[in-house]
């Protein structure tokens, strides 16, 4: 009896690592992201400043 319960709490806890260690790659991913994203549209913006300065 004590063996069952004891493998059902280390599989529990194996789930629950498995589980945190993929909530916190999906939260890393989406940081990467979205720094990528709003790196690009402030090159882009500056660019576009850039050459309105150039025009202007």
């Amino acid at each position: 009896m004590e063996k069952e319960n004891l493998e059902n709490l280390n599989k529990n806890d194996c789930l629950a690592l498995t589980i945190r260690k993929e909530h916190r790659l999906i939260v890393a991913n989406k940081a990467v992201k979205r720094t990528i994203i709003i790196s690009v549209k402030t090159i882009l913006a500056a660019i576009c400043l850039t050459l309105l300065n150039i025009f202007v």
